[in-house]
């Protein structure tokens, strides 16, 4: 999790070993990095489930050619599935709609 990401991505390398085909954005989207160099995409794995606790929860993944990390979660992610971040007690809430909070 990155709340520092505007959006959420994944890594090309990671990505290969999904059995989908990726769509392609109308768009190219210009993805400036940490090292303040910019990455041009159009490739995206929309509505991709991941579990937490569980919990099937789903994220629009942007395909990036990224090493350090297979999967970003950033805040396109984190407030749609309205994630509380407590940095000092080093816990992450996650409060469903329908009030279930894990």
């Amino acid at each position: 999790m990155d709340s520092g990401a505007s959006h959420s991505f994944i890594s090309a390398r990671f990505a290969s070993c999904l059995d989908v085909t990726p769509d392609c954005m109308s768009y190219i989207f210009d993805v400036s990095t940490r090292t303040r160099t910019s990455v041009y995409t159009d490739s995206i794995y929309r509505s991709c489930e991941m579990s937490m606790a569980g919990i099937p929860l789903y994220a629009d993944l942007i395909v990036l050619p990224i090493h350090d990390f297979d999967v970003i979660l950033g805040m396109d992610w984190l407030s749609a599935h309205r994630v509380r971040m407590d940095c000092y007690n080093k816990t992450v809430d996650f409060c469903l709609p329908d009030g279930t909070i894990f």
